[in-house]
């Protein structure tokens, strides 16, 4: 799959899975984060202008679809990026999709940072 097609299909994933759809939204952001041997997923729904409530997809198969984009969107003679921000609208149907390379860690996602990783990932 083209980097194209895999965004298609993670937003896909996102939209249609159950854990996300449980609640409404109008906006919706996913955090994929990579560091030392491991990586974690998070997400957040947006409604209104509300604060961003926590929503992280249980689809087994998105975890392939982000290792997937990141390296299809590998770029030669750099280190892959180290986080993603996959970033949907629900009324227009529209998905935006960020890269961090130096400065991923400031989308790790931990009982500290959730809130302001959430502010800042609202789409």
């Amino acid at each position: 799959m083209d980097k194209d097609a895999l965004v298609i299909e993670i937003g896909r994933l996102i939209a249609g899975d159950a854990k996300v759809g449980a609640r409404p939204w109008d906006r919706y952001s996913l955090v994929a984060w990579y560091g030392d041997g491991m990586s974690t997923l998070n997400g957040f729904r947006y409604v209104g202008d509300a604060p961003g409530e926590p929503a992280t997809p249980e689809a087994f198969e998105l975890e392939d679809r982000i290792d997937a984009l990141r390296d299809a969107t590998r770029v030669d003679g750099r280190d892959p990026w180290r986080a993603c921000v996959v970033k949907l609208d629900k009324a227009s149907g529209k998905a935006t999709i960020e890269f961090a390379y130096e400065d991923g860690d400031s989308w790790r996602v931990t009982p500290q940072t959730a809130a302001d990783v959430a502010r800042r990932a609202r789409p």
